[in-house]
């Protein structure tokens, strides 16, 4: 009875339109919308292919310029190199990453441009300079040079000293450095499967410090790095790196591919031991002042870390005959080298 008298009541209550919609003005909206995108993309699109084809102008006519002009001498620092109408073209090679055994660490990308453009270009040098007797045997054996045409000249290092200890993070105590680390030639792996094989008593004592841009580590090294006994410090500063130099027991430089090995000098330099590869430039660089390893075998990683770790008698050797030894590398003897045979190219009286 109730529920009939309050459907009776309901009919005769005031019923009310409904308010007009939020979206009532939406689809003028939208096609507002869709004219002003299409304009932009219109007004986008023809001056995008303006700027396109202006650029394309300056470029075809700058390019027109330059093989019009005819240069005595041509230098190439890297291994890309431009086409020039030149007489003579000093050429850089730092290193051959498909000679023999560094053939191992180009991926087929790399390898495929390194055939199609750079061979070639380094072919048609008329000299070359290079960083070490290494890499010169490497250039006589890949290309037609003659001995005279290829300039071992070692790198020259710069001047520093270390004032900024204050920059070292507090918790790395005593530690192995690793330059570079993202590079999967600096062997990491190897050294780190060789720590494990330490004495504990040695694994407790040390961490080992990784520096370099963390962007090239592919998924697996990333995750194999993070260990307790691992600091991963990524990129740092040039003043940082010096001052991790001069505060590290030993550097780790197993490389299995190099050309030079700058970081090995920096280190003399700076009084820490090396522990170096026996294999490609490490002992022409390193010398007899540093402790040396095979880089394919674990074992005989982990028996010279742990001497070149805790001997002490020879690490103070080692870093005595560092310090006379980077004398060899004398920025300024490098810079008179390159601008003498510069001089000669261009048959300047010196």
């Amino acid at each position: 009875m109730f529920l009939h008298r309050f459907k009776c009541m309901a009919k005769h209550l005031p019923s009310h339109p409904p308010p007009p919609s939020a979206n009532r003005y939406q689809p003028l909206l939208d096609f507002a919308k869709a004219i002003l995108g299409m304009r932009l993309y219109l007004f986008l699109r023809c001056n995008l292919l303006r700027f396109i084809e202006e650029y394309k102008s300056k470029t075809l006519r700058k390019k027109n310029m330059i093989d019009a002009e005819k240069f005595d001498l041509y230098i190439e620092p890297s291994y890309l190199g431009v086409t020039l109408n030149a007489q003579k073209t000093l050429g850089c090679i730092h290193d051959l990453p498909l000679c023999d055994e560094q053939a191992w660490y180009v991926d087929k990308k790399f390898k495929d441009t390194w055939e199609r453009l750079v061979l070639p270009k380094m072919a048609a040098y008329t000299e070359v300079i290079c960083f070490s007797q290494y890499v010169k045997k490497e250039i006589l054996k890949t290309f037609g040079f003659s001995q005279e045409a290829v300039h071992p000249i070692y790198h020259g290092l710069r001047e520093y000293r270390d004032t900024h200890s204050e920059a070292i993070p507090s918790n790395l105590g005593e530690f192995i450095l690793v330059v570079g680390a993202n590079a999967k030639r600096r062997n990491v792996r190897g050294l780190i499967d060789a720590f494990k094989l330490l004495p504990q008593e040695l694994q407790n004592r040390f961490k080992i410090v990784l520096t370099g841009a963390p962007n090239n580590l592919d998924t697996e090294d990333e995750q194999y790095f993070k260990q307790d006994f691992i600091v991963n410090l990524g990129y740092v500063s040039d003043a940082l790196l010096q001052t991790l130099y001069a505060h590290a027991h030993l550097l780790w430089w197993g490389s299995l591919a190099e050309g030079f090995g700058l970081p090995m000098v920096e280190a003399m330099h700076a009084s820490c031991v090396v522990l170096a590869s026996d294999v490609f430039c490490m002992p022409e660089i390193l010398g007899d002042a540093g402790f040396y390893c095979n880089p394919y075998n674990t074992t005989d990683i982990a028996k010279s870390l742990e001497s070149a770790l805790t001997d002490e008698a020879l690490r103070q050797e080692c870093i005595q005959k560092g310090l006379e030894r980077v004398k060899l590398f004398d920025f300024k003897e490098s810079m008179r080298r390159h601008i003498e045979i510069v001089e000669q190219m261009l048959e300047v009286e010196l």
